[in-house]
């Protein structure tokens, strides 16, 4: 069934670290680090579920996730350092980081005498991931649109000086942003890991957070706009290997393939009277000084 193929533990990987993404972005903070985290999240995972299991596995990314959005924080919010390279220099670490992680993961294993390929009882079929996608994204509309830590949150990344002179903390409610986003990651390479790949190979992962960056791009940063490129995007990365095996492209030009047409999708979205008429955080990016008042 075309449904079964689109809707598997893949498409839910790539949407949930979208729409933490989306939480993330839309509170000002530019969130280039995403790619590293992912490739160290999948190495954490996979050997913490060799190590102590898939619940306490759980329950590691998730802590992760919270303790890398407050190193973020620190930077971004206490320090003032440059968004760009705060998180192009988290990439760099953490992509070593994954590989270490992820080897001890493997020699644990051997040691143990078990299977280096993880095995999960009960996986997702596409009526679980249907559901939890909805979850998500509706989630995340109320989350933004229906509640005043949501509007908060959008205004500090559209005008973060104004939303300061009108009463809101934005360093906190940036790092609540941060903390909310990178756990919803966190537990999108959890999903990814346990009921997809369900292994780990070095730099596993690389380029993933990239893509999910420009999902929430194409989609205006707005939750209820991201499941149509998420589904997409997710069918074409899985079907690259098919079209390597019946026609003989190269996999180094199908591997090109997505991120180009995520480049195409963004411009074309951008460029739409869609794009020209859904606010987006004009803010994203930008130092902020709490010093500094709007006029």
């Amino acid at each position: 069934m075309i449904v079964e193929e689109l809707f598997e533990s893949f498409f839910l990987f790539l949407l949930l670290a979208a729409v933490g993404d989306i939480i993330v972005e839309r509170s000002g903070v530019l969130n280039l680090g995403i790619d590293g985290f992912i490739t160290l999240i999948f190495a954490l995972c996979y050997s913490a579920t060799i190590a102590y299991g898939p619940v306490a596995s759980l329950g590691l990314v998730l802590v992760a996730g919270a303790l890398y959005a407050l190193l973020i924080a620190l930077f971004v919010n206490l320090l003032h350092s440059s968004h760009v390279l705060t998180g192009l220099v988290t990439n760099m670490v953490f992509y070593g980081l994954s590989v270490l992680i992820g080897y001890w993961g493997l020699d644990l294993a051997t040691e143990r005498g078990v299977p280096r390929t993880l095995s999960i009882s009960t996986p997702l079929d596409w009526r679980t991931v249907l559901a939890l996608s909805i979850l998500a994204v509706s989630a995340t509309w109320v989350f933004l649109y229906r509640t005043r830590i949501g509007t908060a949150v959008r205004a500090c990344g559209y005008n973060p000086r104004s939303a300061d002179y009108l009463g809101v903390n934005v360093w906190r409610t940036r790092l609540l942003s941060l903390v909310l986003g990178y756990i919803i990651i966190a537990l999108g390479g959890y999903v990814y890991v346990l009921f997809y790949s369900k292994a780990w190979t070095p730099y596993i992962g690389m380029g993933y957070g990239f893509l999910a960056l420009a999902l929430a791009i194409s989609s205006l940063w707005h939750p209820l706009l991201i499941a149509l490129p998420t589904v997409i995007f997710s069918y074409l990365l899985r079907s690259l290997y098919v079209y390597q095996l019946e026609y003989g492209i190269s996999q180094y030009i199908l591997s090109m393939i997505p991120y180009l047409a995520s480049i195409i999708f963004i411009t074309a979205v951008i460029a739409s009277p869609l794009g020209k008429k859904l606010p987006v955080p004009k803010a994203l990016g930008e130092i902020y000084y709490k010093e500094e008042r709007a006029t």
